[in-house]
């Protein structure tokens, strides 16, 4: 029997106080960081951000002198160790840091495979070079495409793809490669606290980028656009969506509160299921445009080796056992936070 945390959040005395994030300045990284500066009781939180801002932007954090962003990439060797060693002690690290989306997945597979490994080595070489007091609670991203294609919820326990996973699953293959890393070392740490493993599940909203292959803001900047939007095939794939600004509150009662989490896999994400036909709808709908504005079309014509993933529907019980996936809006809410606060966007006709 799992002890639920307290329903308000944890005291300022027991909450983290120094917190990493690698991949800050990117789109999950930075709600996130907003996330936690909005707590109370955070005038003495410190939260030392890691990019090297070829996916982050560093206008997207706050200015607030309780964040310090560095840009640097973390699997450059001896960064991590340095950053570990000379910095903090952090409470905790939330590795965010990777290549994200099918289209730059599909561009260049094995450097996608290479990013995501070698930061695994990386955390697990600085890890075990540090002592235990100086060693923070890990808390990684991983993502739902390491989970086999099956029709229906999906629990953590649910079969994963191979690590051996080429073209448009060398990126998922990656993942399950960095969990297998993480969880070999989660002896560091106390019985329970071994690394936490996000299996993230359509995380989208305003300012998420459309060249990656999303398909909600390539939707929002093609209506805006009043051009043609793309829906793979028939448009049947199941898809559920989360805001990102509710996995980012998330993420902040996760790391407030890791105490209560035991390590392992943690589906986060929300409940506004969908298939691409009808989120494809209800934007064209937003955006006051007709049906016609619709586009079938075969992805492997644009995308070489794309496979398609016919459905993501996440099992969040375990992430309810531990007091999260709390806040899930509507489809309808989202879509529409999307069209009006996503950034103006060029054309993106081909």
């Amino acid at each position: 029997m799992i002890a639920l945390p307290p329903s308000n959040d944890s005291q300022p005395g027991d909450a983290p106080t120094t917190v990493l994030v690698t991949g800050g300045a990117g789109f999950v990284g930075a709600a996130t960081v907003r996330a936690l500066l909005g707590r109370p009781g955070t005038n003495d939180l410190r939260i030392h951000v890691i990019d090297d801002l070829s996916a982050g932007d560093r206008s997207r954090l706050p200015n607030d002198p309780r964040v310090v962003l560095d840009v640097a990439d973390v699997t450059a060797p001896g960064v991590l160790p340095a950053v570990l060693q000379n910095g903090g002690p952090y409470d905790v690290a939330l590795h965010l840091a990777g290549r994200v989306g099918v289209r730059r997945v599909l561009a260049d597979p094995d450097d996608c495979r290479r990013v995501t490994e070698q930061a695994a080595d990386a955390w697990t070489t600085a890890l075990t070079s540090i002592p235990a007091d100086r060693r923070p609670r890990l808390i990684s991203a991983s993502t739902s495409e390491v989970y086999s294609d099956v029709e229906g919820l999906l629990a953590e326990d649910a079969p994963l793809r191979s690590v051996d996973g080429q073209g448009r699953w060398a990126y998922a293959g990656s993942r399950v490669a960095a969990e297998y890393r993480f969880d070999a070392i989660q002896d560091l740490w106390p019985e329970g606290r071994g690394p936490v493993h996000l299996r993230f599940f359509n995380v989208t909203g305003p300012g998420q980028d459309a060249d990656s292959g999303m398909v909600l803001p390539t939707f929002i900047e093609r209506a805006r656009a009043a051009e043609q939007l793309p829906v793979h095939g028939d448009g049947s794939q199941v898809r559920t969506l989360a805001h990102v600004d509710d996995v980012a509150e998330d993420l902040a009662d996760l790391i407030r509160r890791e105490a209560w989490v035991e390590g392992g896999a943690l589906n986060l994400g929300g409940t506004a299921r969908t298939t691409v036909l009808d989120l494809a709808r209800i934007c064209i709908r937003v955006a006051g445009l007709s049906d016609d504005i619709i586009q079938f079309v075969d992805p492997c014509e644009g995308l070489p080796n794309f496979e398609e993933v016919r459905w993501r529907e996440p099992d969040l019980t375990r992430a309810r056992n531990f007091g999260l996936a709390r806040r899930t809006r509507s489809l309808e809410a989202i879509v529409r936070d999307a069209w009006e606060r996503h950034p103006s966007a060029r054309s993106l006709a081909r």
